[in-house]
Formats: structure tokens, sequence, C-alpha cells
């Protein structure tokens, strides 16, 4: 065994293991009180991204941290543009989790306030877009995939996490068992996707997952390789100047079903929402065919007659 004998290197390689040491003790302690609040890995991925943030940030303890280095950090977050909304209020939730809930610690709402994001209208495509898109698809599975997302209104990993066994072909439904938040819903089986999706099985042969990675049984599609579908996708569709994702089929979904007349709070349901505010936003982007609106003077009995008094 060497053993070090400058004293400099010496110190600087015990402050380094105990400062590996503390971390492994934090992340050990933060998984635990995750799983408690049985928080998804996603969450638990995210949290923690910010709470390593927020150490780099101020380069020191977190634990050490009070108040007034909370509001620098998410003062930076607000203005330096390299966090995008949804990131910034994330933060706000991981951080108020780590003081709250692992170091046991309150937290001052009035002096840490949820900062306020603003609120973008979803990107949406019409029908002929959406056709255009999955035309332009060579690939079958690649194909399938963007047409379930469009057809359930399932999230990008909800689709990937979508099982053979929660296809039911007798009920036409569709089982969504690993929704956002852990919750589950059924939507319902169109009978084009359901003829789909046979052709697929046929062709494919999946075990486990509906749509298999290429690890095979046991394994799922990833979310990079459904979003590398609609990037490829993009550069054959020039004449689509919108810049879509896997998720703008899931808009689309909601908003031509709308469009369609179908009622908010099934809309609601379908989707997954928690809150008829989250669906309340496709009103304003669904297309309006004014000559089919009619007034609702003109559907008041009698009032031609008043009209002639």
């Amino acid at each position: 065994m060497v053993l070090c004998t400058d004293p400099q290197r010496s110190c600087i390689f015990v402050r380094c293991l105990i400062k590996n040491t503390y971390y492994d003790k934090l992340k050990k302690k933060f998984v635990q009180e995750a799983i408690l609040r049985n928080l998804s890995n996603r969450t638990r991925e995210a949290y923690w991204w910010h709470m390593e943030d927020y150490q780099k940030f101020h380069r020191k303890d977190p634990e050490s941290t009070g108040i007034e280095e909370l509001r620098a950090y998410f003062q930076s977050m607000l203005t330096d543009g390299n966090h995008k909304p949804g990131s910034v209020k994330m933060g706000y939730y991981a951080l108020r989790f780590l003081f709250v809930n692992v170091y046991h610690k309150e937290w001052a709402k009035e002096y840490l306030p949820t900062p306020k994001i603003a609120k973008t209208l979803p990107l949406v495509l019409s029908q002929e877009e959406v056709f255009e898109v999955l035309s332009v698809i060579g690939n079958f599975k690649h194909r399938t995939v963007i047409m379930f997302i469009y057809s359930t209104g399932t999230r990008v990993s909800e689709c990937v996490n979508i099982k053979l066994t929660d296809i039911d072909s007798k009920r036409m439904q569709v089982n969504i068992q690993e929704g956002k938040g852990l919750k589950q819903r059924e939507v319902s089986l169109s009978p084009i996707l359901l003829k789909t999706l046979r052709r697929y099985y046929k062709q494919y042969k999946p075990q486990y997952y509906l749509f298999e990675g290429a690890g095979g049984k046991g394994t799922h599609l990833g979310v990079s390789a459904v979003r590398e579908i609609c990037k490829k996708a993009r550069y054959v569709t020039t004449d689509i100047k919108k810049r879509y994702t896997p998720h703008t089929f899931r808009h689309c979904f909601a908003t031509h079903h709308l469009e369609q007349g179908t009622n908010l709070l099934v809309i609601q349901r379908l989707m997954g929402h928690s809150v008829l505010s989250n669906t309340l936003k496709y009103l304003h982007v669904q297309k309006l065919v004014i000559d089919q609106v009619v007034n609702p003077l003109d559907k008041l009995d009698g009032v031609e007659e008043l009209c002639k008094k």
C-alpha cells in the first residue's frame, strides 16, 4: 500500500472522500423519501438533477444554505435564459422537497413564492398535416407508434410502457397503467388502430411491451427513440413549418376531439388531466367554423312573432 506523503494532496483526498460520503448518504436519504411518497423515476431524476444544480450554483453544502441562497438561485433560473419555464417550476418543487422532506426544515412561502410561468398554447397540426406526417414515416413500427399516440392521446412515456395485456380488443379499450402521477385510465381503441396493431403484432411479434426496444423481451422503446422518429419526419415534411414532436400528436388528439364536438369533460378523462383547467387550453387552439355557429336569438321559440309586434 502506497501512502501519500504530500500533506496538501492528502488533505484534498480526505475532503473529497468526506464530500462523496456525504452525498452518498444524502442521495440514499432522498431516494428513501421519494420511494415513501411513491414518486415516479422520472420525477426522482428531475428532482436530483436540480438538487445537484443548486449545489453547483452555490458551491457548498445545500443544507448549510438558507432563504437568501434559495432566492438567489430562483432569481438566476428566471433570468439567466438557461432554464425553460417548466424546469424553473420543477426546480422550485425539487428544492422544496429537499428542504422539507429530506432536511426537515420549514419552507418560508412568503419569501419563496411559487414562480409564475407564462402559459403557452399547445402546438397543433391539422388533420391533413397529421396524415402527411404519418405517410412519410416509412418504417411500419415507427409509423404505428406515432399513430398510437395520436389515436389514444397518450404521453410518450405512457406509450412506450404499454404492454400487450393493456390492449383490450373485446372491450375496444386501451388501459393506460403508468400515467402521469401514477394514475390509471382507459381510452377507446380505434378499429383502424386495432387493425394496424394486429398487422404489427404479426410482423414484429412483441412478447411483453407493445413497442419493444433493441434489447427484445422485457425492454421497451426509449423516449428518445420516439422523438427521433418525429425529428426525421420533419426533414421530409418541409412544407409543415411547425416544429412538431411526439407530444404534438397528443395535443392533436385533444384538439381534433374538441373540433368534432366531444364534450370537454370526456376529453379531460381521456387525457388523464387532474383538473379541467388543463383541458381548457385546447379551446384556444381549436379551429372554429363560423358558418356553423347558430346565434342563440335565432333559437328562441316565437321570437319572429315578437319582431312583428
